[in-house]
């Protein structure tokens, strides 16, 4: 040894060497032997080949070359959902890009989400300084490794992939140093990462369906999926674009040459959750088992939390809702929301509110026994609804502030008293909840709970009523009846009413009024004038759309003097709005408007925002029905304005269409010029949104 240097710390990065071999078993533990037949340093070649070309990837591609220009930090963290390609996605960027590293190439796989053992920072820089030729014995002491692996790839156009880890620590000893650049890739966030590296985080989201279809025709041949392109959607939507997911499908069909992609469809479909279909052990690779490493590595009480949310009867999770069925703080609540988002388990779609991929939910749906006994998913379930009818229960309120309330349980009434929604926030809950609502009525009727399908059907009868979801609002109330009738007869009159009106929507009137006047009979013996008036409205709805215009104007009066009788005034209004509709048909349209005005009046008291857009298209209708185009526009107009604020789109269109004709007999060409303009915006809009 040099005399200068005796006593002295061995510096590693100065006697790297070529000779030492590296091998790395996929699952096994990481073998360093010293090859005798080296003797000059070797520049590393490590990472693993067979990636081809990743699809619906290309900003990523993008963004990944931003990350490592001279002038950036050269470090990036792709993240995301387990199964989402991040790995394919690190080696394929990679894999195109060689020459921009000719120093060397350095790859591992920490194994922090695998069946295997993890892989430790210290093996790993051992393999990566071994690789660079240190002698053995200067690897005997961990001491200063990553400051010697630094030293080695500064100045230097090295790359290094950190595969798979699942925080910081995994990672901050193998940061090369300047120049050089490095990949890492987990299922977390890993926001360190910003804050000590300036790194440019990635998460990468799902596949559309377009490029779903492109992975599989890719995979499986692109004549054979273009043969049932209908198929090869339906399959990613299911899957919702999963990549795994997809390429197991994709591998399937390719084993299985006979098979069509209807095949594969069936047996996706043919289960519970398509987990069955894609986990039967024939491929050695699962994508539950996949999942469930995410799953494992939480604490108790996350992993209590993620698994209560998978029970809710919609993938949108709200942290409003599972604060109060967890009956936690609303901090506490974010907080555990916030570490499953950073764990690619659910994805924050927007402050407080997040969504569960059908993937994690169809594990966590299979594996809930494990974790909840049945006593406990009971007690969940239970609390489940009851938030969703105490919510529901506070939207209706703010859509209906006139509405005659019904009876509560105490708990269910103590947590609507808890809410304050304004009138889009009361709508967009409803709109939430739409799909799952026959779901949750049905686990309610299978758990004998009648008094939550009467009660819930109730609740969301008027949204449902005023979106006109005709099929939604006729299935809603059939339940409710037959729960009535099986074990909750106070809320009987109220559901033959509610499916007198889905009935009448539907056309089957004479059924309608055979509800409607069952209703009424209900009320008259129980002495209960309470729910009479809307009864007699809709008695006078049944009677309008059946063309008998005498009898709606009847109804009509009759529900706007029981609803004087009762002081309210809203109903009241409502009644002459009735009355004045039939009194259009009957030609009477001075009569009509003379009610019309009442009825705004008492609206505009009441701050009525519904029962106001209502009176303005009845006062527009009279006065274009009378021959007064320009009035009749202009409270049309009045009420278009009115229905888009409350967001109803359906009315906003007929008012429209009322417009554009009335604008063409008054021969008005820019105003049909813009009435069309209009039109024709809200069809867009409309055939974009999902269904």
């Amino acid at each position: 040894m040099n005399p200068e240097l005796e006593g002295a710390p061995h510096n590693i990065a100065e006697r790297l060497s070529a000779n030492q071999l590296l091998q790395v078993g996929s699952s096994g533990p990481i073998y360093v032997q010293r090859s005798p037949s080296v003797s000059r340093a070797e520049i590393p070649h490590m990472l693993p080949g067979g990636v081809g070309r990743v699809i619906g990837r290309s900003h990523l591609l993008k963004a990944m070359d931003e990350a490592m220009e001279s002038s950036g930090s050269r470090c990036c963290v792709l993240w995301g959902l387990a199964g989402s390609g991040k790995t394919t996605l690190a080696l394929a960027w990679s894999g195109s890009r060689l020459e921009n590293y000719p120093d060397g190439q350095f790859f591992v796989d920490m194994q922090a989400y695998s069946n295997a053992p993890r892989v430790e920072s210290r093996d790993a820089l051992r393999t990566f300084l071994a690789a660079l030729g240190a002698d053995r014995s200067d690897l005997a002491d961990d001491a200063g490794w990553g400051h010697a692996f630094r030293a080695a790839t500064s100045g230097k156009k090295c790359l290094v992939i950190v595969d798979n880890v699942s925080s910081y620590g995994d990672v901050k000893d193998l940061v090369p140093g300047v120049g050089s650049s490095l990949i890492v890739t987990s299922r977390r966030a890993i926001p360190e990462m910003i804050i000590r590296h300036q790194a440019r985080v990635l998460k990468l989201p799902l596949l559309s369906v377009e490029e779903g279809i492109e992975l599989l025709a890719e995979r499986v041949g692109f004549v054979r999926v273009g043969k049932d392109n209908q198929s090869a959607t339906r399959i990613v939507e299911l899957l919702e674009g999963h990549p795994l997911a997809l390429a197991i499908v994709a591998a399937k069909l390719a084993v299985h040459t006979t098979w069509d992609l209807q095949d594969a469809l069936a047996g996706i479909q043919s289960g519970d959750t398509p987990l069955g279909f894609l986990d039967d052990a024939e491929l050695g690779i699962e994508v539950g088992r996949v999942v469930s490493w995410s799953v494992e590595d939480l604490d108790a009480e996350t992993k209590y939390v993620l698994y209560v949310a998978s029970m809710l009867p919609t993938t949108e999770l709200s942290s409003t809702v599972l604060r109060l069925v967890l009956e936690q703080s609303e901090s506490r609540c974010d907080r555990t929301l916030r570490a499953l988002s950073l764990a690619s388990l659910i994805d924050e779609t927007s402050l407080g509110h997040y969504r569960m991929h059908d993937i994690i939910r169809a594990y966590l749906s299979e594996t809930r026994s494990q974790v909840l006994d049945r006593a406990e998913q009971a007690d969940i379930a239970r609390r489940i609804r009851t938030t969703y009818l105490a919510l529901s229960f506070a939207a209706d309120r703010v859509i209906d502030p006139n509405r005659h309330p019904i009876a509560l349980d105490e708990v269910t009434e103590q947590i609507a008293n808890q809410i304050r929604f304004t009138l889009p926030e009361a709508l967009a809950w409803f709109s939430v909840i739409t799909p799952s609502m026959l779901s949750l009525m049905d686990e309610a009727r299978a758990m004998h709970d009648h008094e939550f399908v009467t009660r819930f059907a109730w609740s969301v009868n008027t949204y449902l009523y005023w979106r006109q979801d005709v099929s939604k609002t006729l299935a809603v109330q059939e339940r409710a009846l037959e729960a009535a009738i099986a074990g909750d007869r106070p809320m009987e009159a109220h559901c033959r009413r509610g499916l007198g009106r889905a009935l009448a929507d539907a056309g089957r009137l004479d059924s309608a009024k055979e509800q409607l006047l069952a209703a009424l009979d209900i009320e008259t013996s129980l002495g209960d004038t309470s729910q009479t008036a809307s009864t007699q409205h809709a008695m006078s709805e049944l009677s309008l759309r059946a063309g008998h215009f005498h009898e709606a104007l009847r109804w009509g009066m009759r529900a706007a003097r029981e609803s004087r009788r009762n002081h309210n005034a809203v109903r009241e209004a409502r009644g002459l709005y009735d009355a004045a509709r039939a009194l259009i048909e009957l030609g009477h349209c001075t009569w009509a408007e003379d009610l019309g005005l009442r009825s705004l009046a008492m609206c505009e008291d009441q701050a009525n925002a519904y029962g106001r857009a209502l009176a303005l298209r009845v006062l527009g209708t009279a006065g274009v029905k009378s021959g007064d185009l320009e009035k009749g526009c202009t409270w049309l107009e009045r009420a278009w304005r009115a229905e888009d604020a409350l967001g109803n789109s359906r009315s906003v269109r007929a008012i429209l269409e009322q417009l554009e004709d009335a604008y063409t007999r008054a021969g008005n060409d820019s105003a049909v010029a813009e009435v069309h303009r209009v039109l024709t915006d809200l069809d867009r809009f409309a055939a974009d949104e999902p269904a």
